[in-house]
């Protein structure tokens, strides 16, 4: 009889133990599953938004607007605008002068004349050869030269040049002020330019009234 009652505790004591193993394995997975539910719920690194992103420092702008007094004030003789010229635009460039060699900066006017755009640039103090145009470009014809009614006393001698391609025409014309040191040019892209006479437009350029004062 005693026998019987040991073996029961036994068999009681070790029903408990399996039943609090069982209860303690089950009991880990919610831990975990907490743990993996905090993991989840962390909020993600914040991601800069594009708007605040630093911008790109582009190249500035070597060209500013002025006035055509101001670009008196930077070549002797300079040219004006024909005659019937609307859009005018006059521009500097300092960049392309250098004050040591007494050599200004690089003026431009941009207009509009009987439907073309033309572009003339000044720079006093540049070489006689030196290509201040800005064009770049395979010449069908040219250069040939001729003389400017108008300029220098009616003895200025320029150069025209052509382009004849895909892409239409392109005409160029440079003339040199010796006297002052002034290289000039003037040039029209179009999509035919047969019969076209640059020099024309470039003596209506020609100002009396931006001739130097002698006194």
């Amino acid at each position: 009889m005693k026998n019987k009652i040991l073996m029961m505790s036994m068999i009681c004591v070790l029903a408990a133990s399996s039943l609090a193993g069982c209860a303690q394995k089950n009991e880990e997975p919610e831990a975990s599953d907490q743990a993996i539910a905090i993991e989840q719920t962390e909020p993600a690194p914040e991601e800069k938004p594009a708007s605040e992103e630093e911008p790109m420092v582009g190249m500035a702008n070597p060209w500013v607007d002025i006035t055509e007094e101001e670009a008196k004030e930077q070549c002797t003789r300079l040219f004006k605008a024909p005659d019937g010229a609307t859009a005018t635009v006059w521009r500097k460039c300092d960049s392309l002068g250098d004050p040591d060699k007494y050599l200004g900066p690089l003026i431009q006017l941009d207009f509009e004349l009987d439907g073309q755009e033309f572009t003339a640039r000044a720079q006093q103090g540049a070489q006689e050869d030196a290509d201040i145009s800005g064009v770049y470009a395979d010449w069908t014809v040219g250069p040939e030269e001729n003389t400017l009614s108008n300029w220098g006393g009616g003895n200025m001698t320029c150069k025209t040049y052509r382009a004849i391609n895909e892409e239409g025409y392109t005409d160029l014309i440079t003339w040199y002020d010796i006297e002052i040191g002034i290289k000039y040019s003037l040039t029209v892209s179009a999509p035919d330019l047969d019969g076209f006479d640059i020099m024309a437009v470039a003596d209506a350029m020609y100002n009396p009234d931006n001739e130097p004062r002698t006194e």
